[in-house]
């Protein structure tokens, strides 16, 4: 039987009320990926009786995984920024998850995952 890890995502988007962003925190199974640990988070805030930030941008957008990442190609879109970091042997957070080159690597423990649409210039 596999164990549970916490990821942390902070994620923002520049809209109104979220460029600070908002924090989730997520306990998941190891083998845990990108994709399955953000799912978890569009589950928690669907769920939420908090104010509710979906749909977003006249109703297109309806959760965090079509927001970031593109499904059918299983990339990170190029405009989001990502800073994937967990806690090195001197628990350091420079321990770097190669997401973007791999959505379906195995996310190490204790992982803080800052998400951010970038809005271009």
């Amino acid at each position: 039987m596999n164990g549970v890890k916490k990821i942390k995502f902070n994620i923002s988007i520049p809209i109104k009320g979220l460029q600070n962003g908002k924090e989730y925190n997520i306990k998941i199974k190891d083998d845990a990926d990108f994709i399955e640990v953000l799912a978890l988070v569009d589950k928690e805030e669907m769920e939420s009786m908090n104010k509710k930030i979906f749909p977003l941008y006249e109703g297109y957008i309806h959760n965090y995984l079509q927001l970031f990442v593109n499904i059918e190609d299983e990339v990170i879109y190029d405009d989001v920024g990502l800073s994937p970091y967990a806690p090195d042997e001197e628990g350091l957070y420079r321990k770097f998850n190669p997401i973007r080159e791999n959505i379906h690597f195995n996310l190490y423990p204790d992982t803080i995952i800052d998400l951010q649409q970038d809005v271009g210039c």
